[in-house]
């Protein structure tokens, strides 16, 4: 598959460089359906908002790219979306020494883990809907 056409793509901000003005998200990716809820839902709010949020890479902050962990230490705001109550997403950033604004965990929302990679645009919206309102409601102002 060619990416020559980018046009067709939507193009995101570099987020090392525009780190200090972006909201930057961590994310559960596990191989169960709130894993894969988390990563959904940093991928809607990263397209909803693109010059405000940005998901960018845990695994890289996990295996301590220093790019990463200045992208995140450098942040207009840390949001960490964790799959269950293992909270992986949290736990890396902490441990990296990096701060988190706001973090939720779609486990605890009432969604039940199942061993499916297969999620609802219901459960996504629920837990996207519970960022918005509850964070990043203030930065939309």
């Amino acid at each position: 598959m060619s990416t020559s056409g980018s046009s067709k793509y939507q193009l995101l901000p570099h987020c090392a460089t525009h780190a200090k003005d972006l909201i930057i998200v961590a994310t559960c990716d596990g191989a169960s359906s709130t894993g894969q809820i988390g990563n959904e839902v940093a991928r809607r709010l990263t397209k909803t908002f693109p010059n405000l949020v940005r998901m960018c890479c845990l695994s890289a902050v996990a295996a301590g790219s220093k790019t990463h962990l200045d992208i995140f230490k450098n942040a207009k705001a840390v949001i960490a979306v964790n799959g269950c109550q293992l909270m992986c997403a949290s736990n890396i950033l902490k441990g990296k020494g990096i701060s988190i604004t706001y973090e939720v965990v779609v486990a605890k929302e009432g969604i039940n883990k199942l061993p499916s990679l297969d999620f609802s645009d219901e459960e996504v919206s629920k837990i996207a809907d519970k960022v918005v309102n509850e964070f990043l409601s203030k930065y939309l102002k």
